[in-house]
């Protein structure tokens, strides 16, 4: 299939041959022995000219899948024998970014020492294609089908308020309570809060920020209630400055995703980088440890208002 293919693009057996590397003889006889065992005729062959019969021309269209399967086999080989190398595009969420991934680079860098990073830290939807970014870490699915993607490591949320807020305004009880307190929340988004027992609360604030880590400092210092994945609020828990609240009905999580182009090859350093963001962070994230969260046994030192 692969000698047919080559004879219909060059136009002739004797082109076809040389770039095959073979004998004249030799493309004719494979050529004769395919149309045996198709029992059809693919070529009409006269002294001056070569054409595809009707039946030529379907199997023709097969035969270049083959070929492009072939191509495919081989460049995938020959990236799985090459090192990692050249420059990698990285987009990562503003606050994720800051906290989890930067800290951890270096050690992507030394194992990988001929590998240069451009790190884009944000929180706006980046569009890998236009912007020619090899890589995206995105908290939750994304919304382009054509992308592909894979699962690094789970994110759960948190409720919590500092200490001197609960003071001042009260421990809310249930989901409903939480019409009565300051929730803060995110700049141009509904102002609906979700819950694992199915229940949405629509909640009203006197803040609203863009970043997730503006939303924190704003609690910690006693603003109001804040519904925030963990890798945000988990040190603050565990030191007491913020305390968890509503913690049965907030057993809720998300993915965190690599992104990157749908390709048929992922090249040597974008895959070298995905297998370490899987190893680095997953399959359970570090910075739960202890905390009120779905798949974690909580601390027994860390108290949560139910």
């Amino acid at each position: 299939m692969l000698v047919f293919a080559r004879v219909v693009e060059e136009g002739s057996f004797s082109a076809a041959a040389r770039k095959l590397g073979l004998s004249k003889a030799s493309v004719s006889r494979e050529i004769s022995n395919l149309e045996q065992r198709l029992g059809a005729q693919l070529l009409r062959r006269t002294t001056r000219r070569m054409s595809l019969t009707e039946v030529g021309e379907v199997f023709h269209e097969r035969c270049q899948r083959v070929v492009e399967a072939a191509k495919d086999a081989e460049v995938s080989v020959s990236q799985l024998q090459e090192a990692p190398r050249g420059a990698i595009r990285l987009a990562v969420p503003m606050s994720f970014g800051h906290l989890q991934i930067a800290p951890r680079l270096p050690r992507f860098l030394e194992r990988y020492p001929n590998i240069q990073l451009d790190v884009d830290a944000t929180d706006r939807i980046v569009d890998l294609v236009y912007e020619r970014v090899d890589l995206s870490v995105r908290i939750g699915r994304p919304r382009e089908q054509s992308y592909m993607q894979r699962k690094l490591c789970p994110i759960r949320l948190l409720i919590c308020a500092a200490p001197e807020y609960l003071e001042r305004r009260g421990m809310p009880q249930t989901p409903d309570d939480l019409s009565e307190h300051v929730c803060l929340g995110y700049t141009g988004r509904a102002a609906t809060w979700r819950f694992s027992t199915g229940e949405r609360i629509k909640t009203t604030s006197t803040l609203n920020v863009n970043n997730g880590d503006a939303l924190r400092q704003a609690a910690l210092v006693g603003h109001g209630i804040v519904y925030l994945p963990s890798f945000l609020l988990g040190d603050d828990v565990r030191s007491g400055r913020l305390t968890p609240l509503l913690t049965q009905h907030t057993r809720f999580e998300t993915n965190l995703l690599a992104v990157y182009p749908e390709s048929r090859h992922v090249s040597p350093k974008v895959r070298a980088l995905i297998d370490w963001l899987v190893e680095e962070l997953g399959p359970e994230p570090e910075w739960d440890e202890g905390l009120p969260v779905m798949g974690r046994d909580p601390d027994p030192k860390i108290s949560s208002a139910e």
